[in-house]
């Protein structure tokens, strides 16, 4: 698959001087030799990154996911875990209004209504979004940077959403607007300084150059945070889900086949295909405030 392929400055201190960490999928993703920022560069341009997500994004087999809805179980178990760290943080004083960032086929919304909140999303993927609005609802199919509204929100969610961003800067002023004086901003992201991101190298799953055009750590969030006015009040490791038949098919697709063996055998002889786990995954929960 060809792709129009563009060079950009650093996001974070917009100098241009990087050197190459690795090469996948074509790409090369960088780190800046003046600030320590990772990302993608040369990636994917910017009037390319949109239409990636228009169609098919939850179906596809060259990037995204190959059958998102097939993993929901797994899916809403997240966002029950998730939702609830989030909980001691957010305001108490009048019902919850809540807005799902990529909001997928709705999920995360299911849980936050079944929690008596308010729930609205943004989603890209137009036939998603249609159902959705169909299914009763309230989901804008547009960009962050363009979705115009008076009203504001309590809670705002980006699950795995930040890395997709290519004007980082925008959306956390974006954000910010959106947000009331109490409300808070939780995110999940691929942390490059993770002990799985070092583990795995190379192979590390969250390296997905096509649509993860840049690596966040702790600190560079919390500089394009505090620079838009936000502060992180909140961070821990996070993980995701899974049950066996997860994990072996991950550990194929991402081609560990010496590791799937040994999963599948250990999975067999303690008798724990049916279990759930929540295996770290290198990412970083993160809640953020109004400065």
């Amino acid at each position: 698959m060809e792709y129009k392929t563009q060079h950009y400055a650093c996001p974070l201190c917009n100098k241009d001087v990087a050197k190459d960490i690795l090469q996948k999928q074509e790409f090369h993703i960088v780190r800046c030799s003046d600030c320590g920022f990772v990302y993608v560069n040369p990636r994917l341009a910017d009037d390319q990154l949109g239409p990636i997500y228009r169609h098919n994004y939850f179906h596809n087999k060259d990037y995204g996911y190959a059958d998102y809805e097939q993993e929901k179980r797994l899916r809403v178990k997240n966002f029950e875990r998730w939702l609830m760290q989030a909980a001691p943080f957010i305001s108490r004083t009048h019902p919850v209004k809540a807005l799902d960032v990529g909001c997928a086929a709705g999920y995360c919304m299911d849980v936050m209504k079944q929690k008596g909140w308010d729930a609205e999303g943004l989603e890209l993927d137009e036939e998603l979004s249609r159902e959705l609005n169909n299914g009763g609802y309230k989901v804008w199919n547009r960009k962050l940077e363009d979705f115009a509204t008076d009203t504001r929100y309590d809670l705002i969610t980006l699950f795995d959403v930040i890395e997709h961003i290519p004007n980082v800067d925008a959306a956390f002023t974006q954000l910010n607007h959106l947000l009331t004086d109490d409300g808070i901003l939780v995110m999940i992201t691929p942390n490059h300084a993770s002990f799985q991101r070092k583990l795995f190298g190379k192979n590390w799953f969250q390296y997905k150059p096509i649509e993860h055009i840049q690596y966040f750590t702790l600190k560079t969030l919390s500089v394009f945070a505090e620079r838009n006015g936000l502060r992180i009040v909140h961070h821990e490791k996070a993980g995701q889900h899974a049950d066996a038949a997860f994990i072996i098919n991950r550990l194929s697709y991402y081609n560990f086949p010496f590791l799937r063996k040994i999963c599948n055998g250990l999975f067999s002889l303690f008798g724990l295909k049916n279990k759930c786990f929540y295996p770290g995954t290198g990412s970083l929960f993160v809640v953020l405030k109004k400065a």
